[in-house]
């Protein structure tokens, strides 16, 4: 089955970084919330691959949601995105937390953002698709000391650099869970 909506654009398109985050989410997934959603480039991908049914965008900074809002436009996804204003997982309430993704921020943002959640994740099964920019040993020990089990760990080449991505769920383990 392919995707009808168009490519992101041909400025900002869908780098082997993104590509790498969007294969991490299973296609079974509700609701899919990308954490510094910026200009809205992951969710669109995930739609793109059909790997979630909509998408929550997050961002801080109102300027930022209003360029993802003309892209998602220009993308004919504004029915499958909304995008919400607010600091980490603040904005989203118990049932919109299926599959979350924390990218290119640091690791003791990725951290905190998880601490500050922690409430919202109880006792739920919830999939981390995660990419901490220089260093993942704090966002690993966060995983260990909080019930999640690491389903993958690699590294991904894009630009010239190399990205680490760590995929997390709760109460799984590395062969109960497909990727």
């Amino acid at each position: 089955m392919t995707s009808s909506l168009p490519p992101i654009t041909r400025k900002l398109g869908v780098t082997p970084r993104i590509r790498a985050l969007a294969s991490f989410v299973p296609p079974t997934t509700r609701v899919f919330v990308d954490i510094g959603t910026n200009h809205a480039i992951l969710p669109i991908a995930v739609l793109r691959e059909q790997r979630a049914m909509r998408c929550i965008g997050i961002d801080k900074s109102a300027s930022a949601l209003e360029d993802a809002q003309r892209r998602l436009r220009r993308c004919h996804a504004l029915d499958r995105v909304e995008l919400r204003i607010g600091d980490g997982l603040e904005p989203l309430t118990r049932d919109e937390v299926d599959t979350i993704c924390i990218a290119g921020v640091g690791p003791r943002t990725v951290a905190a953002i998880l601490t500050d959640g922690l409430p919202l994740m109880k006792e739920q099964e919830v999939r981390l698709v995660l990419n901490p920019f220089g260093g993942s040993a704090e966002t690993r020990t966060f995983l260990a000391e909080h019930g999640f089990a690491l389903l993958a760990d690699t590294e991904v080449m894009d630009r010239g650099r190399t990205y680490t991505i760590l995929v997390a769920q709760r109460g799984a383990s590395r062969l109960e869970r497909q990727l």
